[in-house]
């Protein structure tokens, strides 16, 4: 039985990692995805907060969901990855943080991303932005980055979102400048 175990470790870490690799390559191809490595790489502490959602537990997570809310869950649904990464300002130095979110900004502007909000004063340095489909009828995804003398934090959501998936996630989270939005359903 031991022996059979161990066959069954092998087989599934043959057949595994290479999907699981497979998947994070194509997931690097996305349109949506932002590579905020050279911003965690200047970190000399771990994260405090590290949230890294792929397919499959998104997929669970809006089964959870879909009971309570229909909307929500299909917004869940459309999601390929959620990357969340927060650090404290000791681990991290604030101006070289922002420094390399000026060069990440750049490059998003560059490869067609829409700056939607840019904050610079002596506190706070925020950019976000959102990657549109080429005919502007679906966000592929969103990229926030905020260093503060508190906290840096960079946020990328990766997936396939209509303006209605939008607004069902501000319901769901009650957040109503977004529930609020007035989108059409088709």
């Amino acid at each position: 039985m031991k022996l059979f175990k161990q066959f069954l470790i092998c087989v599934t870490a043959v057949v595994v990692i290479p999907w699981a690799l497979a998947a994070d390559n194509d997931l690097q191809g996305h349109p949506g995805f932002v590579d905020f490595s050279t911003l965690t790489s200047r970190a000399t502490e771990e994260p405090t907060v590290e949230i890294s959602l792929k397919a499959p537990l998104l997929a669970m997570i809006t089964n959870l969901i879909r009971a309570e809310d229909e909307m929500a869950a299909d917004f869940v649904s459309k999601l390929l990855n959620v990357t969340v990464n927060v650090f404290e300002s000791d681990a991290i130095d604030v101006d070289n943080i922002a420094e390399s979110m000026s060069e990440i900004a750049d490059n998003l502007d560059d490869q067609g991303w829409d700056r939607v909000v840019r904050v610079r004063d002596d506190e706070e340095h925020v950019d976000i932005y959102v990657r549109m489909s080429s005919d502007e009828e679906l966000i592929h995804g969103i990229a926030v980055m905020v260093a503060s003398d508190d906290e840096t934090v960079m946020i990328n959501l990766v997936g396939d979102i209509s303006g209605n998936d939008v607004a069902a996630l501000g319901r769901r989270f009650d957040i109503d400048e977004l529930s609020d939005l007035d989108v059409e359903v088709n």
